[in-house]
């Protein structure tokens, strides 16, 4: 079961992937079909997207799940 820890660092990785795409948050939510609410928690780690949201978010950032690996490395 992921940790506290594991949920932070996806959200730390899934933020950094929306600011190199010059996304706005609200604008990401928006395009994906979420609360921006609900996006906040999953980049703050209070939230666990599920993989339609991730590969949703992925999508739209231009990135691939190898990019969001490497950067959840980074992160955590």
């Amino acid at each position: 079961m992921p940790s506290d820890d594991d949920y932070l660092a996806l959200g730390r990785a899934l933020a950094a992937l929306r600011r190199q795409a010059g996304a706005k948050q609200a604008d990401a939510a928006r395009a994906i079909g979420v609360g921006e609410t609900f996006l906040s928690q999953i980049e703050r780690g209070h939230r666990s997207p599920s993989w339609r949201t991730t590969f949703a978010l992925l999508k739209l950032y231009g990135a691939t799940l190898s990019q969001l690996a490497t950067e959840v490395e980074r992160s955590g």
